[in-house]
């Protein structure tokens, strides 16, 4: 159901770039008025005292550059030398942030309103960061198609009519996204030489779910990764995104490998081992788990997504857990004693651990995680069944197997 998947996006969340902030830059910032340079410049109105901020995007995220404090005027100036093209982000604070995609000898010009940066710019000299405009503008209209249906949802009360509503919603909803989808896959096919592309595959309608979340998506990262590959072959943007491809492809194949295997009725162990620390410092390791049936949870104290799902997730639980069904919670954040405070504040009564040290993941990256939460249903005997399932999602799946 699709009010189980999507929430109301928030005002600072109005746009989610994800390829500009996963896949690594190679590029090179110097202030200097050289041709090949990158000079970007224009004004921020109502910004007197704010501060604009020049980033850098790379592979572990925003990479600050340089900083103006705006005047009365609202003009700014940076430069930068990419070696080829490259991501670079102007931002005033937290979500209220525009994306540039910035090639060599380029001369951006951007205005703006700094209350709403996301909402309110334009940019020209760049054709790139136009592009990134273009899907910038489609995803905020479908957003704001989306959240007063949403709203509309969570408000019903069951009753006469209630079945009729909800499906008419639903329809509406599906019928928004669809479109959406629709778009980016025609902005895809259109642009397949222009690294916007890799944006426009990683667009996300909110925290939860990416426009393009079909398994047969695949291949649209691999169309991509090819093309891109002949127009710029030693670009890190092309390899970041044709190693996506490849591992999307192998999970995928490993997840239709455990279902026809659970059909079939052989015993398999197609999934990863995770053995790692619980609270009291002991480690747990996941194949050691008698129950039959295990979802394995990745996420973090800190992200709402997470334990918005976690909440959701204990009456599945308490429903289920006697009968062969246990939740194994892997931590993806740093720090311990915030996720130790978390643990004992939730009072949720299924399997924490957490992986020691920094990033990067080991856990989350052999269970190719892309977001958080995330979530994989396996059966002790066939490996992994579902990923990412919603809540309700799972409750019926446990029902089937357990009836």
């Amino acid at each position: 159901m699709i009010q189980n998947q999507l929430r109301p996006s928030s005002a600072g969340n109005r746009i989610t770039l994800l390829a500009a902030l996963l896949l690594p830059l190679a590029v090179m910032v110097q202030s200097c008025g050289e041709t090949s340079g990158v000079r970007i410049s224009g004004t921020i109105d109502e910004g007197e005292g704010k501060t604009l901020w020049f980033d850098r995007l790379e592979i572990g995220g925003a990479v600050p550059v340089d900083s103006v404090s705006l005047k009365g005027n609202g003009r700014f100036t940076f430069r930068a030398k990419p070696a080829m093209p490259s991501f670079y982000r102007l931002r005033i604070e937290g979500n209220n942030f525009i994306t540039l995609l910035a090639e060599p000898g380029e001369r951006i010009a951007v205005t703006a309103r700094a209350s709403n940066l996301p909402e309110t710019y334009d940019v020209e000299g760049s054709e790139g960061s136009a592009l990134l405009k273009k899907l910038n503008d489609r995803l905020i209209t479908t957003r704001r198609q989306i959240d007063p249906l949403i709203r509309e949802i969570l408000d019903l009360e069951e009753g006469p009519g209630f079945e009729e509503e909800e499906a008419r919603i639903n329809e509406e909803l599906e019928d928004i996204i669809n479109a959406q989808r629709n778009f980016s896959i025609a902005f895809i096919l259109d642009n397949m030489e222009s690294l916007a592309a890799i944006t426009a595959l990683y667009q996300q309608l909110d925290d939860q779910n990416y426009v393009l979340n079909r398994t047969r998506d695949i291949q649209y990262l691999k169309i991509v990764a090819g093309s891109l590959k002949k127009v710029y072959p030693d670009s890190p943007h092309v390899r970041a995104l044709a190693s996506d491809a490849e591992s999307q492809e192998r999970a995928y194949e490993a997840f239709r490998f455990a279902a026809m295997a659970e059909q079939s009725g052989h015993v398999v162990t197609t999934y990863p081992d995770i053995n790692m620390p619980g609270p009291d410092g002991e480690n747990i390791s996941l194949h050691s788990l008698p129950e039959k049936y295990k979802l394995v949870f990745f996420g973090s104290s800190l992200n709402a997504s997470s334990v918005q799902f976690a909440n959701d997730l204990l009456p599945v639980y308490n429903a289920f857990h006697a009968r062969g069904f246990q939740v194994y919670q892997v931590s993806v954040e740093r720090d311990r004693d915030e996720w130790l405070r978390s643990i004992r504040f939730s009072e949720l009564p299924w399997i924490h651990v957490a992986e020691p040290g920094e990033e990067p993941f080991i856990a989350a990256q052999a269970y190719n995680v892309q977001q958080i939460p995330s979530n994989y249903l396996i059966n002790r005997d066939a490996g992994i069944i579902a990923r990412n399932l919603s809540v309700p999602e799972l409750r019926r799946r446990l029902a089937r197997a357990m009836d």
